[in-house]
């Protein structure tokens, strides 16, 4: 199965779906990761808080961490992605090329400006692609007055400690969301979805659409 996860950040994919993208790649699954910006971050007093290189460089380490090495960054701005025709266009040419059986993509019901910009963008851009997961936000983005909805699951109990080590490579974010905390966070809600499944450690998404399979040997 080929995998396509789009992500505004260097970062999202990995908070979000890092475990499951790991474990795709443990399984023989071929995966590709589309991030939409440099990354690079100023603060509103205008300080810069994350260059550009930097953010990539972290964000490389990260994904290679998942064991990831499809990787294509784009350089539309960091803060700046709204859904318009010029992201649409980015997305849907790498789809075109790639022909991804699974996407994965932002919850459009996030806070996080640009996460909605290209969560619409890959909908659109995903149009004539049968199954799409959208991942979940987490704080501080994603605290909508739309919920999130885990309604599929994915058991990460074998990968979570590479998640977090994929996540511990992005140096600036670690420090600026709090170090520990942050880290403790996002361990916490893998192990409470984990509960609601049964599992030790698990990551879930909101369905957008699926197409199923009944060949011999698949799994629903």
């Amino acid at each position: 199965m080929k995998i396509l996860a789009v992500g505004a950040h260097l970062d999202d994919i990995e908070l979000a779906c890092g475990g499951t993208l790991a474990k795709a790649i443990a399984g023989g699954h071929q995966v590709k990761t589309l991030i939409m910006s440099q990354s690079g971050y100023t603060n509103i007093d205008g300080q810069i808080q994350r260059p550009d290189e930097v953010a990539v460089r972290e964000g490389m380490n990260a994904l290679h961490k998942l064991g990831i090495q499809d990787i294509e960054i784009q350089h539309f701005p960091t803060k700046d992605m709204p859904f318009c025709s010029d992201i649409v266009t980015a997305i849907d040419l790498v789809i075109n090329e790639y022909q991804p059986d699974l996407i994965f993509a932002h919850h459009p019901f996030d806070t996080h400006q640009a996460h909605v910009g290209v969560s619409q963008s890959t909908i659109a851009a995903a149009r004539r692609k049968n199954t799409i997961l959208l991942y979940e936000p987490i704080v501080p983005s994603g605290r909508s007055y739309v919920a999130f909805r885990s309604q599929v699951y994915v058991d990460i109990t074998d990968y979570i400690d590479v998640k977090i080590a994929a996540l511990k490579e992005h140096s600036s974010e670690y420090n600026k969301f709090g170090a520990e905390d942050w880290i403790e966070g996002v361990r916490c809600r893998c192990g409470f979805r984990g509960y609601e499944m049964g599992v030790k450690y698990a990551e879930s998404f909101e369905l957008l659409r699926a197409e199923l399979s009944f060949d011999q040997g698949c799994q629903l």
